[in-house]
């Protein structure tokens, strides 16, 4: 009991403070713990970020910029050796270029070199490559006048050749013994300086000693021969042109000597140029590279040793801040328990209906006040509930307009679960992506389902009266359940009850969303036997015509007690067979609203145990000059079509697309699915980016060959980009993309400059189809105006 004295002390003088009081000192503690836990958190998160920014911006900046220097002085050295070797002015750019790479990855090296050990390398890496440097710059001067001596020694040489020729010339019509022997003479006098040079420029290739001796050789072997053309001649003239050949191979073997010099020296002058490029290379291989690896793994030690210590501190802050959050509660506690019981019990009968209740609170403190304000809520509850009633009837506006947020993250989840099963093999895991997949597909068709609902009720369901094929729409739901109905062992067929028309006035999409929805039912709720599709033209003489579509089935059927229930919102023949077969009961809901819609009504016969019978009709508007088809002729225009949907053959998608898209897993999935198809993707997270890109890319003649426009973003959306485009003369197809579906919004993307229309989740082949389609038709046209 002594034990407890001092908390009692506590508890009685806390009693004595008002309630506000209480709760500043609870709530003062908590916060200067956590001030406390944030201060000490901050510095040690500030010590990881020091330690882990020493690795990012200084040591991995300095290994790069040492490896880049390693390449660059082996660039320099290939430049300075083919341009002797190849004499080209494109390995001086190259030299040049090497020359201020290797200045840039050192100046980077100097800036972050930390240590006086790293500084004393930047000193060295410097005088090292700076006598380098002047080596490559004297070899190249060798080579410059090298080359310069050559050039002259050839000009020589042509010239001697060309007097020689002159001499054989005059010598070919004089058949005398001194002809002869000039003819032989000139002859070999050309020959052998022919040879001193071809064998100066294989020197030059080659530096082989060998062929110093075959130079000096074939000078001798000219004189030789120039000897004997002087021999055979007599007159005065003849004598001054063999001079002046004299006198211009001299020339040309001052500069061949010049050359052979000149190689030599560039030759010593290489040993040494790669002798300095090894000292290079050992410095930054054995010197440089190792104190690097040794500061990584320092600076890596730092960061775990800080790391470690944030994870201590954080840990003492956290066992503090609960103790002191419990002597917080503890404080709270005291004195205000009982009346929030009594606060919690009146609500408890209020709840329950008894709005007369009023809460008794003996007290002039916070609670009393909030007893007396909770009173005063009471009396304005019954005002709240009428309230209440009409924010339940915005309810379904507010969901009509949720298309959009809830149809967006489903194409993220269909998409990647469908790249997925192409990407694996695995069968278990292909079980389990397919259950991801159908699942994702049935939670949206319950939210479409959901969505219609709401758009009914908040009048905002869109309905069109546009012509239409029937034979197509036939096709297309057929197509469609027909693979259902093999599923599970069924066969499904159409049939034609006389003649209908090939084309209608009426909303395709929702006549096909009723047949699709009947024939489910239809499927789901038959285990053996058919479900067929009856069609017949109604009133075909009156001034209201009409269709009316018969879906019979050989299902579970349904009692009277079964049908009095049906096409209530979310409500099914009973709880059984939600169950059982699952579904939220909207379908049948919404196909008898919309048959409504589109002027007709909805009936259905039912047998238990034997099957169902539900019967549609809707105005179709006037049909003359329409062609009527029978079962034969539908029967053979399907199969036709289903054999050209089979022979159809794929186009390659090798676009050039920018995509306008700001939720990245709807980035990640368009962009995976565009780029493996073969088309380069350009991404742009708001509208002002796109618009910025797309006139970007055209100023450059290469424009995007389609933009997909996201109609809703930040900054700039999707319908003021495609505006803004427009009124700059900007021509190219734009897709709207947007996870809207009604009506009015496809008006609207249009109305604003898209081309075309693509709605969220994506299907692929259509999604594909869309592009390929708007692409051709574009091309088709400029093809057409020029």
């Amino acid at each position: 009991m002594q034990k407890h004295k001092p908390f009692a002390r506590i508890a009685t003088k806390l009693r004595k403070w008002p309630i506000g009081d209480r709760l500043k000192f609870a709530f003062g503690l908590l916060v200067l713990v956590q001030v406390i836990s944030g201060i000490v958190t901050l510095f040690q998160f500030s010590k990881i970020n020091q330690d882990i920014s020493q690795l990012v911006t200084v040591e991995e900046p300095l290994e790069e910029s040492v490896l880049e220097m390693e390449i660059k002085a082996g660039e320099i050295a290939r430049a300075v050796l083919d341009y002797v070797r190849d004499r080209n002015q494109k390995h001086l750019t190259k030299l040049i270029l090497s020359r201020d790479g290797f200045a840039e990855n050192y100046s980077q090296y100097q800036k972050l070199a930390q240590s006086d050990e790293e500084r004393y390398l930047s000193t060295e890496i410097a005088q090292r490559y700076s006598d380098y440097n002047q080596m490559s710059g004297a070899i190249i001067r060798l080579a410059d006048q090298r080359n310069a001596a050559l050039k002259v020694f050839v000009n020589h040489v042509n010239h001697i050749n060309q007097l020689i020729d002159n001499e054989r010339v005059k010598s070919n019509n004089d058949h005398s013994d001194e002809g002869i022997k000039k003819a032989d003479a000139s002859h070999n006098m050309e020959k052998y300086l022919n040879i001193a040079f071809g064998s100066i420029e294989e020197y030059i290739v080659q530096r082989n000693q060998s062929l110093l001796s075959r130079i000096f050789e074939a000078e001798q072997n000219f004189k030789f021969f120039e000897g004997k053309y002087l021999e055979a001649i007599s007159n005065h003239v003849e004598r001054q042109r063999i001079k002046e050949i004299d006198l211009e191979f001299a020339q040309a073997t001052s500069y061949g000597n010049q050359v052979v010099n000149f190689t030599d020296n560039i030759d010593q002058l290489l040993g040494n140029f790669e002798h300095k490029l090894d000292s290079i290379d050992d410095l930054l291989h054995d010197q440089v590279h190792p104190l690097i690896h040794a500061n990584t793994v320092s600076a890596t030690h730092d960061a775990d040793s800080s790391i470690q210590s944030a994870k201590m501190v954080v840990s003492i802050l956290a066992i503090l801040g609960t103790i002191f959050g419990l002597f917080s509660v503890w404080i709270i506690s005291r004195g205000i328990v009982a009346p929030i019981l009594e606060l919690s019990e009146g609500a408890a009968l209020i709840a329950a209906g008894n709005v007369k209740h009023r809460i008794q609170v003996d007290s002039q403190d916070e609670i009393g006040r909030l007893a007396d304000t909770f009173n005063h809520m009471v009396e304005d509850l019954v005002i709240a509930h009428q309230e209440a009633e009409k924010a339940s009837d915005i309810k379904s506006a507010f969901l009509a307009n949720m298309s959009h947020e809830i149809r967006t993250p489903m194409t993220a989840i269909l998409g990647f679960a469908e790249i997925m099963r192409q990407k694996n093999h695995d069968a278990e895991t292909m079980r389990y992506i397919d259950t991801i997949k159908k699942n994702g597909e049935y939670l949206l068709e319950l939210i479409n389902d959901i969505l219609d609902v709401s758009k009914i009720e908040a009048d905002k369901l869109d309905v069109e009266a546009i012509q239409c094929s029937l034979i197509e729409l036939i096709e297309d739901v057929k197509t469609l359940m027909e693979i259902r109905a093999l599923d599970k062992g069924l066969e499904l067929s159409i049939i034609i009850d006389g003649k209908i028309p090939s084309w209608i006035q009426s909303d395709p999409i929702r006549l096909r969303q009723i047949l699709i929805n009947l024939l489910s039912n239809a499927i789901k709720f038959t285990k053996q036997g058919t479900v067929q599709l009856v069609i017949r033209a109604i009133d075909s003489n009156s001034e209201a015509p009409g269709l009316q579509f018969d879906v019979i089935d050989t299902g579970i059927g349904m009692t009277e007690e079964q049908l009095s229930r049906l096409f209530q919102p979310f409500v099914q023949a009973d709880s059984s067979t939600t169950r059982k077969y699952g579904g939220t009961g909207l379908g049948l809901t919404i196909c008898k609203r919309l048959t409504n819609i589109l002027g007709g009504e909805i009936f259905v016969n039912s047998e238990y145990g034997t099957g169902s019978t539900f019967t549609v009709t809707v105005k179709i508007g006037k049909v003359t000059d329409v062609e009527f088809v029978d079962q034969l002729t539908f029967k053979s225009e399907y199969n036709e079509s289903l054999a050209n949907t089979n022979s159809k053959i794929d186009f390659e998608m090798d676009y050039n697309i920018l995509l306008a898209e700001d939720g990245l897993d709807n980035q990640k999935l368009i962009r995976f699915l565009l780029t493996k198809a073969g088309c380069q993707v350009t991404l742009a997270d708001n509208g002002n980016r796109a618009v910025h890109l797309a006139l970007e890319a055209t100023e450059k003649g290469q424009p995007f060959d389609v933009i997909l426009m996201d109609m809703q973003m930040p900054e700039l959306d999707g319908y003021a980009a495609t505006k803004q485009l427009r009124s700059k003369s900007y021509h190219h197809p734009i897709i709207a993309l947007t996870a809207h579906t009604m009506s009015e919004v496809r008006e609207e993307c249009l109305a604003a400059g898209c081309n075309h229309f693509a709605t969220k989740p994506i299907n692929r082949s259509q999604f594909f189809a869309t592009i390929h389609e708007c692409i051709t038709e574009y091309r088709q046209q400029v093809d057409t105006l020029y």
